[in-house]
């Protein structure tokens, strides 16, 4: 840590009891608070300017020289931070800005009118994860054994299952059930970013491109759920692929192309009313589902190898209960993904949730890793007694999505 600078009227003060010559150097240190050291130094300073017969000004302005010295050294170092800041966030903060003039929002589809039952029906409110689709990723099947085969077609044909899986799930098969409201809870790496040179191997070749394309996705996804519920809200929170640092900057939530995700799909909803967007400056969020308390993140900061790191999570939610606890606040469910493997732990009074990934394996997976997960993300429901009651892990997969998406049509060019 560098030596906090003497004031003025410190060292002005100083060389007056020098000058008086009533306290030793010792006293005169502890009466200021300096150390003894720096009295002496200010000592020899008046010694050598008698010596020389100099003008006594001159130690003065030795110090107004060396003041203004230290004054310009801290204003650049605040102009090079001032302009880094601005190079990390003015960038979404631009284009966010440009995307306002340019999008054309999409049109809500009319309500769905469900049809009168005398069954005494269950109200929960439906919550469904929405992570890891890394949506604009390049997987070719040679380069992971012949296991997987993805790209952004193959995303927005996956799109479809994940949104005709809800509706036919909550529509038909649970028929008992009265779902009000949808909660989406969005929490990171929707798209690859630019580590791992992910850029590269991606959909677009272009990081503003693949962001715009992933939230012009998850609008569509978005149309088509919200005539079946009163409410949608959906919340995102950033994950570790889409920073734009090299090293994780806990201040730069919205530093990430996920941001540009989100901001993207919210300008493409803002026709549908029932819709609303909860995007936290923060890689965390606590919120409220039936007067049970969610906390939501990506899960990158826990570390882990060949697989879900259980003893990793355990802490990390301990100390996150303990946090929570000294706010008065209970968190029932912790969510992450990250871990691409979908899995659920139980806890003695909760559940941590981790949810899938939309890719199967990817080069570094396959072969760092020889890591494989069936594509899936977790719907569920929850009971404002009961809590979380049903689970399903919905699968993404089908037999012809290499043919592409059936319904969904992507256009980058309405937009840029």
């Amino acid at each position: 840590m560098p030596a906090k600078r003497l004031s003025d009227d410190k060292r002005i003060a100083i060389e007056s009891e020098l000058e008086k010559g009533e306290l030793t150097q010792n006293e005169i240190a502890k009466k200021h608070g300096v150390a003894q050291g720096t009295v002496g130094n200010i000592k020899a300073g008046i010694v050598k300017a008698q010596e020389g017969q100099s003008d006594p000004t001159d130690v003065r302005v030795l110090q107004l020289e060396a003041q203004n010295i230290a004054l310009k050294d801290e204003i650049s170092r605040c102009k090079r931070a001032y302009t880094a800041a601005q190079r990390n966030n003015s960038i979404f903060a631009a284009i966010k800005d440009e995307l306002e003039t340019v999008i054309t929002p999409i049109k809500a589809l009319p309500a769905i009118t469900r049809q009168k039952t005398d069954k005494k029906l269950i109200r929960e409110t439906l919550v469904a994860l929405l992570s890891d689709e890394h949506a604009d990723s390049i997987v070719l099947p040679h380069q992971v054994g012949g296991l997987e085969r993805f790209n952004f077609n193959i995303a927005l044909r996956r799109a479809e299952e994940y949104v005709d899986t809800i509706i036919r799930f909550t529509q038909k098969t649970l028929n008992n059930y009265k779902f009000e409201t949808l909660v989406i809870i969005a929490h990171g790496d929707h798209v690859s970013g630019e580590i791992h040179k992910s850029t590269d191997h991606s959909e677009y070749r272009n990081a503003i491109k693949n962001a715009l394309a992933v939230g012009q996705l998850h609008s569509l996804m978005l149309r088509d759920l919200a005539p079946y519920f009163k409410d949608v809200k959906i919340i995102y929170v950033p994950g570790n692929h889409g920073r734009r640092s090299i090293k994780k900057d806990y201040h730069g939530a919205h530093d990430n192309w996920d941001y540009l995700v989100a901001e993207a799909a919210k300008l493409h909803c803002v026709n549908i009313d029932n819709v609303e967007f909860l995007i936290p400056d923060s890689y965390s969020a606590c919120i409220d589902i039936e007067g049970y308390g969610f906390h939501i993140t990506h899960g990158d900061e826990i570390r882990g190898w060949m697989g879900i790191p259980f003893y990793g999570l355990q802490r990390k939610t301990q100390r996150l209960t303990a946090l929570n606890a000294a706010q008065k606040k209970k968190i029932d469910y912790y969510i992450f993904g990250h871990f691409h493997q979908a899995s659920t732990l139980a806890a003695l009074d909760g559940e941590t949730i981790i949810n899938g990934s939309w890719v199967a394996t990817d080069p570094f997976a396959y072969e760092a890793l020889s890591v494989f997960g069936e594509p899936s993300q977790w719907l569920f429901g929850v009971h404002y007694k009961r809590g979380i009651s049903w689970r399903l892990n919905m699968k993404l997969k089908t037999d012809r999505e290499h043919l592409g998406a059936n319904r969904y049509v992507v256009n980058l060019a309405k937009d840029i």
